[in-house]
Order: structure tokens, then C-alpha cells, then sequence
């Protein structure tokens, strides 16, 4: 994996990246919010944290965190960047951290199994791309083959029935991660305690939770179909718990 790091540079801090970067006014729930941003800058920068992952780019408001935090290469994969006017790389340019982002144009499923092939190792990975359950835990598979002992995956959108499935699933069977609490509850953060995972061929715990099977449908709801006053009112309510 390369490591190369940009030459001396002023990086934008979080407060610079939110007034600089470009999202359009009718998709403003697509990218994580602020506060998310904020945090994964805040833990990638306490931890000194490098090398890392991300799984959907959109219009890099999470990527362009992540690159500022670790001054470092930051690898993303996304083969939908058209339906976003290419803004992901494009807010790279206009903040200065283009040339650390590595995109790759391709579905994780497509190419988390060649990074894992070319052997590499990350101590960090945004899980933020499908959001299906098959999609989600995909992507969670290979990159536990990616991510090193110590290090740490995050999943985002803990809103939806596939989230809280997948980390019910690590929660019941994958003993060599424990989840670390964080202020967020939009978001849920594991760490790989151990490199060997114990389990025998025939090991299986189910994994089915009732977590978010009311907020689930409630949020679809409020999102698609027919703007009402009822869903403003609840969709501002949503804006204001963290």
C-alpha cells in the first residue's frame, strides 16, 4: 500500500472543511452530518491513525475529515460519483487533499477482495456504501481481512434494520471484536481485539434483534412519498437528536 504524504500543507480543519465543501441544497441527508465528520476527525487524530478505508465517497464530506485528520493517503471506492456531478473529487481539489484520495470507480464487492489479494492492511474503515443487508454485510466481511489487529471499523446509518442485522451479527459471533461506545447514535464503532477468529466450521449464533424495527419504516416513511407537515415536523425533530 502506498504511503506517500503530501508535501508540507496547511490541512482545513473541520470548521474550514463545512464552509468550503458543495452540497447541492436538495441532498443534504446523503453525506454524514457535521457532527459525525467531526468525530471520526476527532478519533482518527486522538488515536494517530494513517492508514485508511472508506466504503461510498458521495461528495466526500466524511473523506475529506478523515484525509485532514491523518495527513496521510486515503483510499475510497465508489462507482457512483456521476449520480453526485463528480463532486467528491472535485471538493478534494477545492480543499487541497485531492492529492491523497485514491479513488477507486468500483463496487466494494469488486474491490475489497483485490486489496485484500495485494495483501494490504488498514487501521481504519468507513463502512458507508450499500446500505442493503447483503451489502452491508459484504462489506463488513472483507474488511475484517483488512483491517488490522488493533484497528477499527465503522458503520454508519445504526438507523436501519440491515445496520443494526450486521452488527447484531458481530455482537452474537464475532468475539474477536468488541464494540466501543461513542457520543453518536447514528453511527457504531468496533475494534478488532484479536487476530484469530476462534470459530469452529460449524459455529453459528443467531443474530436477530428488534433494534430499529420501529424507527426503520417511521424514517422511510418520512422520507419518501408526499411532503406533509407531519413529515417536516418529524424529520425537524430527527435533526435535533444527535
Amino acid at each position: 500500500m502506498r504511503s506517500e504524504k503530501a508535501a508540507v500543507q496547511d490541512f482545513p480543519t473541520p470548521e474550514q472543511i463545512n464552509m468550503k465543501l458543495v452540497v447541492p441544497e436538495h441532498d443534504t441527508a446523503t453525506p454524514v452530518k457535521e457532527n459525525e465528520a467531526k468525530f471520526i476527525y476527532d478519533f482518527l487524530k486522538t488515536n494517530k491513525l494513517k492508514r485508511t478505508l472508506e466504503i461510498g465517497f458521495a461528495y466526500g464530506r466524511s473523506a475529506s475529515h478523515i484525509v485532514s485528520a491523518t495527513q496521510s493517503q486515503h483510499y475510497v471506492m465508489d462507482p457512483f460519483q456521476e449520480h453526485y456531478q463528480g463532486l467528491g473529487m472535485k471538493n478534494m481539489e477545492l480543499l487541497g487533499l485531492d492529492s491523497l484520495v485514491h479513488h477507486y470507480p468500483e463496487f466494494s464487492h469488486n474491490m475489497l477482495p483485490k486489496l485484500v489479494d495485494a495483501g494490504e492492511k488498514f487501521d481504519f474503515i468507513f463502512i458507508d456504501g450499500d446500505h442493503k443487508f447483503d451489502g452491508i454485510f459484504i462489506d463488513m466481511y472483507y474488511s475484517d481481512m483488512l483491517v488490522d489487529k488493533g484497528g477499527y471499523l465503522l458503520f454508519h446509518d445504526t438507523w436501519m434494520r440491515s445496520t443494526q442485522l450486521v452488527m447484531s451479527f458481530m455482537d452474537n459471533n464475532r468475539k474477536d471484536y468488541k464494540q466501543i461506545p461513542t457520543p453518536l447514535r447514528n453511527i457504531a464503532l468496533y475494534q478488532k481485539i484479536s487476530d484469530k477468529d476462534e470459530r469452529n466450521g460449524m459455529h453459528f449464533r443467531g443474530f436477530y434483534t428488534f433494534k430499529s424495527l420501529l424507527v426503520h419504516p417511521l424514517i422511510m416513511w418520512m422520507s419518501n412519498g408526499k411532503e406533509t407537515p407531519l413529515k417536516k415536523l418529524f424529520m425537524k425533530l430527527k435533526d435535533i437528536v444527535k
